[in-house]
């Protein structure tokens, strides 16, 4: 055999692998801009598993009780933008809420969410193609953090404070994982940052008080500021049922052993008026299904 034929047979045998290495690397280049999941279109395989959404500060919707979709922004921890799917239902995905046990506490659009596993990878080509994309760097930071990838999450909530200084939630979940971390001071400093831009924001004062109140490192506890701060965050939403679970933790760290257990019943009276507030919003969803002509209710986007 010649040399000419040699090379010849080569190209015979490689041009086909080329090309299906050409194949591949582009349908995974295109899955990555679509934006869709590698895992696929929601369906019940995703009940149970963690998903990142892809807009707002862990809004959804609920039931109204004439039926209409209603757009909840909580202003706590109590929905994260890493949450867990309850159920899929249609182009709706139900999602479970902090403290609320097994019941959905209300919906995101399919199209607005994506599984955790697929979110760094995404965010990732997101800042590739715009490295000022704040959001980006947000919502990957929430991915890495869900992932016990602490380090990760702060560098990339301070690239989002670097962008977007002005918005509080960033300090509020950059000092999150700070106390994560057992880090009191910097966790302390991200809350008060929050607090200064937004004071209004009952959740920063509530967040600051706890950790004050529950450091690891007990030099750093001063219980008096704890019940200082939650007092005041519970002035500015007496609604948030954990804010009396930080009140009565303040209390007994102060030794007020009395006011502890009294705020620790009011705790529970609010826990369960807050559980039957999600299963009557999910009551009214089912009877908008039951009444519509369709069997199902209209989305909001």
């Amino acid at each position: 055999m010649t040399s000419v034929d040699t090379k010849s047979s080569y190209s015979r045998l490689w041009l086909p692998i080329l090309l299906l290495f050409i194949t591949l690397a582009s349908n995974k280049c295109a899955r990555a801009q679509s934006g869709s999941s590698t895992s696929g279109q929601p369906n019940e395989t995703w009940s149970g598993r963690r998903i990142v959404t892809l807009e707002g500060f862990g809004d959804y919707f609920v039931s109204g009780e004439h039926g209409q979709a209603q757009l909840i922004k909580p202003e706590g921890l109590g929905v994260n933008i890493v949450a867990v799917v309850q159920r899929v239902e249609g182009d709706l995905v139900w999602i479970k809420a902090n403290g609320a046990g097994d019941v959905a506490v209300g919906w995101v659009n399919k199209k607005n969410a994506i599984l955790l596993e697929d979110a760094i990878p995404y965010f990732t080509s997101l800042i590739g193609r715009n490295s000022t994309d704040w959001d980006a760097y947000l919502r990957r930071a929430e991915s890495e953090h869900a992932l016990n990838q602490r380090e990760a999450a702060i560098a990339d909530y301070t690239r989002a404070i670097d962008l977007h200084p002005d918005e509080p939630f960033l300090f509020l979940r950059r000092g999150r994982t700070f106390r994560t971390m057992k880090d009191c001071p910097h966790a302390v400093a991200d809350f008060e940052k929050a607090a200064h831009l937004k004071p209004q924001w009952a959740e920063p004062y509530n967040l600051a008080a706890g950790v004050y109140a529950d450091c690891p490192d007990t030099t750093y506890r001063n219980p008096e500021k704890a019940t200082s701060l939650i007092e005041h965050a519970i002035a500015l939403d007496v609604e948030h049922p954990t804010y009396l679970t930080v009140l009565a933790l303040a209390y007994f760290r102060s030794g007020k052993l009395e006011q502890a257990v009294v705020t620790s019943g009011r705790l529970s009276s609010r826990q369960g008026f807050r559980l039957r507030t999600v299963k009557r919003r999910q009551s009214n969803y089912m009877s908008m299904r039951r009444h519509s002509p369709f069997g199902k209710s209209e989305n909001s986007d």
